[in-house]
Parts: structure tokens; C-alpha cells; sequence
């Protein structure tokens, strides 16, 4: 599921920076998504940058998030961790995950958004072997 969301959240690994960043969104334009989960949100900054440096360099540089792969997959992987998967509940449901990482965004799986993701899902379960799929929603 991770991978399957890192793909969708990315546009194909091809952003580390939301699209249309800033445009008409409460969280303005510091604290947009950036990584190959989209971080948004100070809370979630000032939370990812103390679990992984110790300190608020992320909100004081929120541009260093999507400015190296790494840092990006770092950001992302901790966000699946402390973010996604205690939203999440039973990990044999997808759409529990894509709501933790998206909020109402896509508003249900039959949304086009989420089943795009599903798809990508269900493809990357089927390259890495993955036999027992979680459901859609």
C-alpha cells in the first residue's frame, strides 16, 4: 500500500513538491506538500523534523523536504509511520489509509482519485507478489 500512495502522491516518483502548491488553501503556501507523500500542515513538519533530526530544521527550511530523494523518502516513510498507519486501523483496507494520508479529499473508493490509487496498488501487489490484497474501501 505504502508504495502504491508514493506513486499516486508523486505523479510516478516525478514530484517532490505539490502541484499547484499554495493556491487557495488554508495552510498557505510555507507548509504545502513536498515529499513523495505530500507533507502538509506546520504540525506535521514541526512532528517529522523532531522524530528525525531532533530539532525544527524541517519547519525553519520546509524546502529541504523535497530538495534530495532521500530526504524526501525519509519525510514520507515517517509520515506513513506516525501519520497513516495509527489513522489506518486494519491494514486490509486501503481506503482507510488513502483517508489518513488525503482527510475527506477523495471522499470515498469510488471516487476517481482513489481508484486510481487502488489501481496503482493493485499493481504494485502484483510486482512484488503480494497475494493476500487488502479491499477497496
Amino acid at each position: 500500500m505504502f508504495v502504491a500512495h508514493l506513486i499516486h502522491e508523486s505523479g510516478g516518483f516525478q514530484h517532490r513538491e505539490e502541484i499547484g502548491r499554495g493556491r487557495g488553501q488554508p495552510y498557505g503556501t510555507t507548509f504545502y506538500g513536498r515529499g513523495y507523500i505530500q507533507l502538509t500542515w506546520e504540525g506535521n513538519y514541526q512532528a517529522a523534523s523532531y522524530d528525525i533530526f531532533g530539532d525544527s530544521r524541517l519547519v525553519t527550511n520546509p524546502d529541504c523536504v523535497s530538495a534530495s530523494p532521500r530526504l524526501s523518502m525519509r519525510v514520507s516513510v515517517w509520515y506513513w509511520e506516525e501519520r497513516v498507519r495509527p489513522q489506518a486501523g486494519s491494514f486490509r483496507n486501503f481506503y482507510a489509509t488513502t483517508k489518513a494520508i488525503n482527510g475527506g479529499l477523495e471522499t470515498s473508493p469510488c471516487h476517481p482519485a482513489a481508484k486510481k490509487r487502488y489501481s496503482f496498488y493493485r499493481k504494485a501487489a502484483d510486482v512484488l507478489g503480494v497475494a493476500n490484497l487488502a479491499f477497496e474501501g
